[in-house]
């Protein structure tokens, strides 16, 4: 979940990418960054926050455990080490399903680096406007031929302009937070959370709704996660039999912790609400998607389908079809063989 996190990801993150490094260059590829990162956290204690301010206590308590971190990584490493035989199944993308995953894969599709959710319409219609110029380039019509090295050099001028800035620039503090943001993207999974998730939600229909409004699911999911033994998985076999061994054996135990951490949430929520992990960063994450839903004509965008529509645009685009609303700056590249007009 966006603004729920094990906040030892990031500092067995950056161990584990250190400790890979360290080794010779013949024998890094032999290692999974994420498998290795999924044995460490295993094997340490939960330090899940929903909170800025559980972010900033949780970040104290993770740094006192260096030295464990470094063992349990190192420990990794001797664990994970890949055999060419065995070749497990991925993770399915439904189950890495989250908004720093779809900024992910926005980010591939339109070929930038660091991507910002303040930045995708930007880089969406820059990519879509490339895409409409390299259809017109590749389709200029017989009659611009005594025209024909103008109107190249015009409209592959429009394609360098378009393609030259493919990477969000911001002050190093949003820089990192954002490093941070985007770790949630990788290809692991805490089998207990879609579990803690769907059991809370059953539950919240025996609150009534005045008291509903001080139960923040994140909140919830945090307690319960750090009560639980960290269960993470990079392959569709890990996680399918980790689910089962929780539905076989503790499902009764998490319905009780689930419950208790709603009543203890809705309890201190009556006291202070704090704001969310990264609610700077989900601001930014909506007003985006606003954004992209009015220049792609008013489509029903949310961040749980950005990729796809995306994709399905720049198709549209690579067609010769105009499917966005094109700023007044890039009207003079017309689609669809209409740059006889600029040359009449």
């Amino acid at each position: 979940m966006e603004s729920c996190r094990n906040v030892l990801i990031e500092f067995v993150y950056r161990e584990a990418h250190a400790q890979i490094q360290s080794l010779g260059s013949g024998i890094r590829h032999k290692y999974s960054v994420n498998e290795v990162i999924a044995y460490a956290l295993n094997r340490l204690p939960a330090m899940f926050a929903s909170t800025d301010v559980e972010l900033q206590q949780k970040r104290q308590e993770c740094l006192l455990m260096r030295e464990n971190i470094t063992k349990m990584t190192r420990q990794a490493l001797i664990a994970v080490c890949s055999d060419p035989l065995r070749q497990p199944q991925p993770l399915a993308d439904i189950e890495l399903a989250n908004a720093p995953y779809a900024l992910f894969c926005v980010q591939e599709l339109l070929g930038w680096q660091n991507l910002m959710w303040c930045d995708v319409s930007k880089a969406i219609e820059e990519a879509l406007e490339n895409a409409i110029a390299k259809y017109n380039f590749e389709n200029l019509p017989p009659k611009l031929s005594k025209y024909g090295a103008l109107g190249r050099r015009q409209i592959n001028t429009q394609m360098t302009d378009d393609t030259a800035q493919k990477c969000s620039v911001a002050s190093e503090s949003k820089q990192s937070e954002y490093d941070i943001y985007m770790i949630e993207s990788n290809h692991l999974v805490h089998s207990l959370e879609r579990l803690v998730i769907r059991i809370a939600q059953k539950l919240a229909r025996n609150f009534p709704p005045t008291e509903l409004k001080f139960i923040r699911l994140e909140d919830v999911l945090a307690r319960t996660l750090n009560q639980l033994p960290p269960l993470y998985s990079t392959s569709e076999k890990g996680l399918n039999h980790l689910r089962n061994y929780a539905k076989m054996n503790i499902v009764s135990e998490v319905t009780i912790m689930v419950h208790e951490a709603m009543l203890e949430v809705r309890n201190l929520s009556y006291q202070k609400i704090n704001p969310l992990m990264f609610h700077q960063i989900r601001h930014e994450r909506e007003h985006a998607l606003v954004a992209v839903s009015k220049l792609l004509l008013n489509r029903d965008v949310k961040w749980q389908n950005l990729a796809e529509v995306v994709a399905q645009s720049l198709e549209q685009a690579k067609m010769g079809n105009i499917c966005w609303e094109r700023s007044s700056s890039k009207t003079s590249v017309p689609a669809k063989g209409g740059f006889e007009k600029q040359f009449m």
